[in-house]
Parts: structure tokens; C-alpha cells; sequence
């Protein structure tokens, strides 16, 4: 019998610890509320001044090879090497247009068409990948006109350009061929910023938790019966508040 009473839960202790702490929350209330509220208003300026979606993006797949030169190879060759010198060719145009003389060279096609875009700000908006002999060019911009300009300057930037950046490929350049239309797709915001304004407002409430129990701890106010004899003294009498049921 002693040792289960040792092991017991005080359940009469812990309701009036928390009651504690709920006239604590209703008493600094205002505490709570206000970084609540400034939070909330810096998210919701937040959401009003910033784009709601996330920007334009496109995608663009190519396909490029040498022309074929000189003397006609043998059957075998026919079905091979051209290919395989294909693969090649579109793995040095997946290297060129992450660089910063393809943003150049973009840069310069867009002013062409009455763009002013410096290369700077183009060079992190295009990306490209490949698969054996297909490259996929990958562009992304806040504005979907401005993005749908700079697709088709790209366009023109492979199929005409690459042959001064690359001296393997002879005078004659490579054919470059677009399998894709650009078309414009817009970008949904991202998941953390979505849930932005619910975790500044949450970060919010707990700093105001914080502050008013920490104000309450050190105010030295005296608010209730049992603030008093916790300090030794012997209430005799209660004056209760106006309002309140006697």
C-alpha cells in the first residue's frame, strides 16, 4: 500500500498548476496577443506585396547533329557513328548553355528583338539536361511574355551561334532542331512559402506566451488569496471584485 501511494499522481496538483497558468493567459492576454498580431500583419503585407504564384517556366527539347561529309561510310557505320557523333554534339550544347557566354549570346538575340535582359539575370533562369541524343533546355522568368521572348531567342542562339563557341564542329556547324513549341506554364508558389503567414503567426503566439509569463513572474503584484499567503501572511477578509457573485 505505502509503495503505490509513493507512485501515485498528485491529479489535484496538476489542475491547479494549470489553472495557474490559464489565469496567467487570461490576466497577460494582451501580451499574447500582440506579437500575434504584429506577426499577422507582416505576413499579410507580405502576401499583398509578392507575387502570388511563382513565376513562368518552359521547356524546350533539341535534337542536333553534324551534316553529313565526305565519302559515304559502310552499312554499318551509316546506322552508327552518326548517332553516336549526335550524343555528342548535344552534350557539348547541354555544357554551352550553362555558361556565361550563352547568356551572352541570349542577351544579344533578345536586344535584337527590343529586349534589354542582361546576361547576369538570364544565366540563372536557363538549365538544360539530355538523354543520349534529345536535349531538354529548361527556362524560368517572372514575366510569361519576357520568358516566352527569351525561349525563342534561345532557339535561335543554338541553331546559330554554337558554331563560334565550338571549332570542332568545321564551318559548317551542326543542325540544331527544336522537337517543342515553347509554352508557358505557370509556376505554383512552393509549399514553404504557402505556409509562410501560418508559421510567423504560430512563432508569433509562442514569443507572446513567453513574454507574459515571464512579465507575471517578475511582476511583483499580488492578485489573488493565495498570492498572499504564499507569502506567510493570514488573509482575514476578502473585499470581492464589482460583478462578482458573493
Amino acid at each position: 500500500m505505502n509503495s503505490a501511494l509513493l507512485i501515485g499522481v498528485d491529479r489535484g496538483s496538476s489542475t491547479l498548476e494549470l489553472r495557474q497558468l490559464w489565469k496567467i493567459v487570461l490576466r497577460r492576454w494582451w501580451l499574447i496577443a500582440l506579437p500575434g498580431l504584429i506577426a499577422l500583419g507582416y505576413a499579410v503585407y507580405g502576401y499583398m506585396t509578392t507575387p502570388t504564384g511563382g513565376g513562368y517556366s518552359t521547356s524546350i527539347r533539341f535534337t542536333a547533329a553534324e551534316p553529313p561529309e565526305g565519302p559515304v561510310l559502310g552499312y554499318e557505320d551509316r546506322n552508327y557513328y552518326p548517332w553516336l557523333a549526335s550524343e555528342y554534339v548535344v552534350n557539348a550544347l547541354t555544357d554551352w548553355v550553362k555558361t556565361s557566354s550563352f547568356a551572352d549570346e541570349l542577351s544579344a538575340a533578345l536586344a535584337e528583338q527590343g529586349e534589354e535582359i542582361p546576361p547576369s539575370a538570364l544565366q540563372p533562369a536557363v538549365s538544360a539536361d539530355n538523354a543520349r541524343s534529345v536535349m531538354v533546355l529548361f527556362l524560368s522568368w517572372s514575366d510569361s511574355d519576357q520568358l516566352e521572348a527569351i525561349a525563342r531567342a534561345a532557339i535561335i542562339v543554338l541553331r546559330e551561334r554554337s558554331v563560334d563557341y565550338f571549332p570542332q564542329f568545321g564551318q559548317g556547324g551542326v543542325t540544331v532542331i527544336a522537337l517543342d513549341d515553347p509554352v508557358i506554364q505557370g509556376v505554383p508558389q512552393s509549399l514553404t512559402a504557402r505556409l509562410n503567414p501560418l508559421i510567423r503567426l504560430a512563432l508569433g503566439l509562442v514569443a507572446g506566451l513567453a513574454l507574459a509569463f515571464l512579465v507575471d513572474y517578475l511582476d511583483p503584484t499580488l492578485h489573488e488569496r493565495q498570492d498572499v499567503e504564499a507569502t506567510g501572511f493570514t488573509v482575514l477578509a476578502e473585499i470581492p471584485r464589482r460583478g462578482m457573485r458573493r
